[in-house]
């Protein structure tokens, strides 16, 4: 197996082309981005950390985004009004095996109440509720595109503060 570094390589200057003839406004161009042919060339110069750092970029805020639609769904299923009704303050989501691999799961979804209570999430029978099918379709993904990233152990605790919208891991640790 041979393997390659970027040691000893000289690097050509190039002409840094920050708007290319084909794009017209300052807002970065989704379908430009993901051209290779196009956006290869331009960051040809760039080191791999500054590639990393750049993806490492889209990805936080990829999940930032995620987090804020999933807390969304959250806040929408259990209101934090307060009146009668207590509360729901808190969700929490305890990790399921899933083969070789751990993952949040709606199955193990549960509700903490302002009054201390918790309650397991029961999602409404299929046909219950119209829009609700789709909304719970986008759950499911979020909650495994949020397993992809946080990569849960067995045992782990997922906390998302309905007031704050703060997410917090609770994970046990190895001896």
């Amino acid at each position: 197996m041979t393997l390659h570094r970027d040691v000893g390589t000289t690097r050509i200057p190039t002409t840094a082309h920050y708007a290319p003839a084909d794009m017209t406004s300052s807002r970065l161009d989704p379908e430009f981005l993901a051209d290779e042919g196009r956006v290869l060339p331009l960051v040809a110069d760039w080191s791999r950390e500054e590639l990393y750092g750049v993806a490492a970029l889209f990805s936080r805020e990829g999940g930032r985004r995620d987090d804020a639609e999933l807390l969304a769904l959250l806040r929408e299923w259990n209101p934090t009004w307060e009146g009668d009704d207590p509360d729901a303050v808190k969700a929490e989501f305890v990790t399921d095996p899933n083969g070789d691999s751990v993952r949040w799961s709606e199955k193990s979804y549960y509700v903490h109440h302002a009054d201390g209570s918790v309650h397991k999430f029961e999602l409404p029978e299929e046909g219950e509720e119209d829009g609700f099918a789709v909304q719970d379709d986008r759950f499911r993904e979020l909650l495994a595109t949020r397993s992809g990233a946080d990569r849960p152990v067995q045992g782990a605790h997922l906390f998302v503060d309905l007031r704050t919208g703060e997410f917090t891991l609770d994970a046990p640790h190895a001896l």
